[in-house]
């Protein structure tokens, strides 16, 4: 694909998740500031509707963007590599309702593990930096927490819901305070209810890196993960919503 080629084919995908419509070869013309008749493009629609890039809806209407296609769009399109600096929580709820698009953020405790107590062999007591942990006593337990001293609880957390020591991790997840703000509920279509709750919760930080997801949800939905900071505390946020919603005009105003 020349870089003409590319140019019209990102053109007729910006056209196409503004107004989710089937896009013509005249309407992408006159759209397009480059010299270029209406039958070249068509010629160019048909090539592409033969590579399962364009997609045909009827014989009499004008084409759309496959799913692949989308994927490979958005791939393009966002850059989930870097933080994300996001100034006003106000505006992601703002931006999430404007664009279908389902968002959850989590601020991340930065706490570090500064001292593991074993008290009389009943009790293990992991003092953090401006909270405690008090645990019944196991050995499987205390072995596998000393060696965590000086890291970050986060990710002791993560370790933990990782290798199912579910009592040490839910015992940090309760008496540590997290920020989560969810919004959008009602674009979280087609989820399971085990999925949804670990979304929801944030558990699906535990479980999932920061990249993109298709194969785990519905076919036609865009989900990713990445970093972020949200008014000068680092976190996590993870999007959801169909393949041909404006992500770009999100990420714009959510964006400091």
């Amino acid at each position: 694909m020349n870089s003409k080629q590319r140019e019209l084919l990102n053109e007729m995908i910006a056209i196409y998740i503004k107004d989710r419509e089937p896009i013509g070869s005249e309407s992408l013309r006159l759209t397009m500031d480059m010299k270029i008749s209406s039958a070249t493009i068509r010629n160019y629609f048909k090539v592409l509707v033969e590579e399962g890039i364009l997609f045909q809806p009827h014989i009499s209407s004008g084409r759309i963007p496959t799913n692949n296609t989308l994927k490979n769009y958005w791939r393009s399109n966002l850059d989930i590599n870097n933080v994300l600096v996001i100034d006003n929580i106000d505006k992601v709820k703002s931006a999430s309702k404007k664009n279908g698009i389902f968002c959850n953020i989590k601020i991340l405790n930065n706490e570090i593990l500064k001292e593991i107590i074993n008290f009389n062999n009943k009790y293990i007591i992991l003092i953090f930096e401006n909270s405690e942990a008090i645990l019944p006593f196991s050995e499987h337990i205390y072995s596998f927490i000393k060696e965590f001293l000086y890291k970050n609880i986060e990710d002791i957390k993560m370790i933990a819901k990782s290798v199912c020591v579910n009592s040490l991790f839910y015992k940090l997840e309760n008496i540590i305070d997290t920020e989560i703000f969810n919004f959008g509920y009602e674009f979280l279509n087609l989820i399971d209810s085990q999925m949804l709750l670990e979304i929801i919760n944030s558990h699906i930080y535990y479980r999932l890196k920061n990249g993109f997801y298709f194969d785990l949800f519905p076919d036609g939905y865009l989900a990713l993960i990445q970093d972020v900071r949200l008014e000068n505390n680092y976190g996590k946020m993870f999007v959801f919503g169909e393949l041909c919603c404006n992500y770009k005009d999100f990420y714009n105003e959510i964006a400091s």
